[in-house]
């Protein structure tokens, strides 16, 4: 998305303006803050509430007090590298067909338990997915799921997977291009069954499901350059091209970015104001995620029914397959 290109109505552009003049106060809170509302991210919000004043507004307050709360932008990638050494999750090296970040998933190289370092690793790559988006003028990023060899062992918790998808969709809104599941199994329909009732139908309508067969390759070429897919995808690269070393310099490359970032908002807010900026507690721990705090009351009891739901269909799934599962039957 690049708002600069993009038709506004004049009611539109007012509504735009009306929504910065909501957040103005808060932003001010956090160079952070102001660097992340920029000229895109009012027409997300209002196009993820279909236009709705009062829905964005509430969206992205949210959001603000979130990233106030938790400081996405402080995550360093040395906090979080345990999770990005088996390349179970990693941007990848090259854009989909569209010139969008591709955000690369494996669920059979999972190496840590569920916890709050697996989160703030996702939230990691979602910042650096969405700055390049940003920076490219695409505004979106495309998820690439990898389901060889998923399995019961490394298939993540559905409470995980209702929270990243809370993540995902209350403070990254407008920023899914497509999400492809690629060769997804029988055992994956168990999640899919509990999630989807969370996902908002416009981008429930982004994710494909790409199953072998004889439209496989025209369906990733659709989506992808191949000259630049591992043959794993029906690309044409050989080898996987994930390389720790690599990925360790693109992460510092990333880092350094941000920090430019926030250094140019520090100085513009000095020559406009002709004071020296403070920026509050920025050093203080973020609280846990997975005890994520802008889940309401009926939210809460919504995942924990589809929880239980999903895990009791889950442990008949295995009683009925445990001998091609290779598990024991509970």
């Amino acid at each position: 998305m690049n708002s600069s290109k993009d038709s506004f109505t004049p009611a539109q552009l007012e509504l735009i303006q009306q929504l910065k003049q909501a957040v103005a106060d808060q932003i001010q809170k956090s160079d952070d803050l102001t660097n992340f509302c920029n000229e895109h991210t009012y027409v997300r919000y209002m196009r993820a509430r279909n236009w709705d004043l009062k829905k964005a507004t509430a969206m992205l307050k949210t959001t603000l007090e979130w990233r106030l709360e938790y400081k996405p932008h402080l995550i360093k990638f040395e906090e979080v590298k345990i999770q990005a050494t088996t390349g179970k999750l990693y941007i990848y090296p090259h854009a989909d067909q569209f010139g969008r970040p591709i955000v690369l998933m494996r669920p059979r190289l999972e190496n840590t338990k569920p916890s709050d370092n697996q989160i703030r690793y996702l939230i990691y790559c979602l910042e650096w997915a969405s700055k390049l988006a940003d920076d490219t003028g695409v505004g979106k990023m495309c998820w690439l799921l990898d389901f060889e060899g998923y399995s019961l062992r490394n298939a993540p918790p559905i409470r995980t997977s209702l929270h990243c998808n809370h993540i995902l969709q209350n403070h990254y809104p407008e920023r899914l291009g497509c999400a492809v599941c690629y060769h997804s199994p029988t055992l994956f329909s168990l999640t899919w069954k509990a999630v989807s009732p969370f996902i908002d139908p416009v981008t429930k309508g982004k994710i494909h499901f790409v199953s072998k067969g004889s439209k496989e390759k025209e369906e990733m070429n659709s989506r992808f350059q191949l000259d630049k897919m591992e043959v794993s995808f029906g690309g044409e690269v050989p080898d996987y091209l994930f390389n720790m070393e690599e990925y360790v310099v693109r992460t510092l490359a990333f880092e350094d970015e941000v920090k430019k970032s926030l250094d140019a908002v520090r100085l513009s807010i000095q020559l406009e104001r002709s004071l020296t900026t403070t920026s509050g507690a920025e050093g203080a721990s973020p609280p846990l995620l997975l005890e994520c705090k802008s889940i309401d009351k009926e939210e809460q009891e919504a995942i924990d029914q589809a929880v239980a739901a999903a895990e009791a269909e889950e442990a008949q799934f295995v009683a009925e397959h445990s001998g091609e599962l290779g598990v024991d039957k509970p």
